[in-house]
């Protein structure tokens, strides 16, 4: 028989029943934290895709907001800093021609990481390709336009790079010399953007692999 349940009981859990606490997630240590406790040499792989919602990328004042790209990025275990972006950069199509680009790009910021300001000027390398992108919502086919490659070597402030490395460049800088970097980023008011930032970011200061 069942338990009899008194009307004019006020306790809650009486009528409720008691059930599994709410599991929480894990909570995400501070960035500083979390930067600290990597060691070099310190590497990550990861493989973006973008349909329509990235932010901050323009080429010959067009926007691109669509992208597939592979970023590779690592600290040496003599703190030099770099950073390898490859893949493509897309818009829609409007009038039937070049609507992308196919690009390869490197940063670099050598050792030792006392000697030089964090996120102040890199050593950048980028080559690029106009084209066409087909996108059929699962495989991105690109087909390149002859003659319009570019090759560009030049020292690029890090206010120049487009926002997605901004932050790459940032995880790095924090685990290459976490004290420096993250007194530049407070003294420079940056620390929302590139250091806190990395709170709701829990795959960051990890050796993640592309799968």
């Amino acid at each position: 028989m069942a338990t009899w349940l008194n009307p004019r009981d006020g306790d809650a859990d009486a009528w409720a029943g008691q059930g599994d606490e709410p599991s929480r997630p894990p909570r995400i240590p501070p960035t500083l934290e979390r930067a600290h406790e990597v060691s070099a040499p310190y590497q990550f792989s990861e493989a973006r895709t973008y349909y329509g919602t990235l932010t901050g990328v323009e080429f010959d004042g067009d926007e691109y907001p669509s992208t597939e790209v592979k970023v590779v990025g690592g600290v040496t275990r003599g703190r030099t800093l770099k950073l390898h972006v490859r893949g493509f950069l897309w818009r829609p199509n409007y009038d039937d021609g070049p609507n992308a680009y196919r690009f390869k790009s490197q940063v670099v910021r050598e050792q030792p990481p006392t000697e030089t300001i964090p996120f102040d000027t890199y050593q950048f390398w980028q080559r690029t390709q106009r084209g066409t992108v087909t996108n059929d919502g699962v495989i991105v086919e690109f087909e390149p336009e002859e003659g319009t490659e570019q090759t560009v070597r030049t020292d690029q402030g890090f206010d120049e790079l487009f926002e997605p490395l901004r932050i790459h460049i940032a995880e790095l800088e924090l685990v290459r010399n976490p004290q420096l970097a993250s007194y530049v980023l407070r003294e420079t008011d940056r620390w929302d953007a590139y250091g806190d930032v990395f709170r709701w970011r829990p795959s960051a200061f990890n050796r993640r692999e592309v799968s």
